[in-house]
């Protein structure tokens, strides 16, 4: 928690002292959980030293290239810490229980759009948590509905195709993501507002596309009986809405009064919205309030916040070795051979969400492609396209690898929630709408550039 304290501090007082302290502290938590690390975070703290020895041995200035790959890991883990309390409040939530009921309990015909729109809904506040939430309630629910049902495993396959095609593409366009809060950090030049549309928009066409397809792949197959639909949860909805709509407005409060960055405000409501956020679960007036809220948050603290220790630590080494990996790129020349600034606009920019896709292959994860591509670009003399354009084309990337790699963080954590291969999940479930998407990208980006 002290992580996330100094570098809220640190981005609002400007403070190196602060930010430093704040890499001590990144280094000290990696050392004290080390008993606890996986083969995942192994591998990235060794390719993190690995980068730093050939920065220090062959850059004329490691210290600033080392610095920006530090503050880079502080970010990410501070935001991951940050937003791990507000999805623990979430969890307790009764609206978010009820909505995650309905979401599951939709006929054939609404079950697509309910779950991959009220997935992406969701995320903006749950972020990955949302997936961990909602798989098992899938997953209930089917068995519930009918254990010895031939049909279950088909039931599942469409449930959890739509959550996770809902959970990748929201990342164009929620607030929250990490994608546009990572690349809108390093580039700049990009105009937030116009990307929350962009992808937005393609998200909604997206879904119109995927539950087309779903509709098609399975048009053969058909309900054995009839099933309980749940009503809609109107109050549950509102509730919600409000929620978030209060994260919104604290982020545009802390934005413009401490006349900081969408990165910052983020940052900064993220607490304030737990505090809020428990003091109306346990009503205003109640007359065991404070306590309980003391109780309460001293139980996230110390008892759920190292649950995130290894995501933390993961998302900070993949910015780490994202940022160092740039500052080793020599880029305006890799650009001059690649020929970056005579490709037309729309190539260009429908290439690199297929080149993000195919490194995530090579388990570089999603995070760390982000940050290589916003931290190469923004070393450019200049843009070989719009920077807003490019950091929404690197964001598609993100997305278009969360359904195609067996690597991808949300795979793994949807792999190991419900049981089912990674593989499965993407290459045996989602390839078709991977390259459907893939292939729109064209014609979006040809549209959005005036075929320049």
């Amino acid at each position: 928690m002290s992580i996330a304290v100094l570098e809220l501090l640190a981005r609002f007082s400007g403070s190196d002292l602060l930010q430093q302290i704040a890499w001590a502290l990144v280094l000290t938590v990696v050392i004290l959980a080390v008993r606890q690390l996986t083969l995942r975070e192994i591998y990235l703290l060794g390719a993190s030293a690995v980068l730093s020895v050939l920065v220090i041995v062959t850059q004329p200035d490691p210290g600033t290239i080392l610095s920006g790959a530090m503050d880079q890991a502080v970010f990410l883990m501070a935001f991951i810490l940050l937003l791990g309390l507000l999805q623990a409040t979430a969890r307790s939530s009764p609206s978010v229980e009820i909505l995650g009921e309905y979401l599951t309990r939709q006929p054939p015909g609404r079950r697509y759009f309910a779950l991959s729109g009220g997935t992406s809904a969701l995320a903006v506040l749950f972020n990955l948590g949302v997936v961990s939430f909602l798989v098992p309630l899938i997953q209930q629910g089917i068995r519930r509905a009918g254990a010895e049902d031939g049909l279950n495993p088909v039931r599942e396959q469409r449930q959890l195709s739509a959550l996770l095609r809902g959970f990748a593409w929201c990342v164009t366009w929620s607030p929250t993501a990490f994608a546009p809060l990572i690349v809108a950090e390093l580039m700049p030049g990009v105009e937030r507002t116009a990307w929350i549309g962009y992808g937005f928009a393609f998200f909604m066409l997206l879904m119109l596309v995927g539950a087309l397809e779903d509709k098609l792949r399975f048009r053969a197959y058909r309900p054995s009986g009839k099933r309980a639909v749940m009503a809609f949860p109107r109050t549950a909805a509102l509730r919600f809405a409000a929620t978030t709509g209060w994260f919104l407005l604290l982020v545009i409060f802390f934005v413009e009064v401490f006349d900081g960055s969408i990165v910052f405000g983020v940052l900064a409501a993220c607490p304030v919205m737990m505090a809020g956020w428990l003091t109306a679960q346990y009503g205003l007036r109640s007359p065991t309030l404070w306590p309980d809220l003391k109780s309460r948050m001293c139980t996230l603290v110390v008892e759920e916040l190292p649950g995130s220790l290894n995501v933390a630590i993961t998302l900070a080494c993949s910015g780490f070795i994202g940022r160092a990996g740039a500052g080793l790129t020599p880029a305006a020349e890799v650009a001059a051979f690649l020929g970056l600034g005579v490709i037309p606009d729309w190539l260009l920019l429908s290439a690199i969400p297929l080149f993000i896709a195919l490194a995530s292959l090579l388990a570089l994860s999603p995070t760390m492609m982000a940050v290589f591509m916003g931290s190469f670009f923004a070393a450019l003399p200049e843009m070989p396209a719009d920077a807003t354009l490019l950091a929404f084309s690197i964001s598609c990337g993100w997305a278009l690898s969360m359904t195609f790699s067996p690597f991808a963080t949300v795979v793994l954590v949807i792999a190991r929630a419900s049981g089912l291969p990674a593989t499965r999940l993407t290459w045996g479930w989602n390839l078709h709408f991977t390259l459907i998407a893939a292939l729109l990208l064209i014609p979006l980006f040809v549209l959005l550039t005036m075929g320049a």
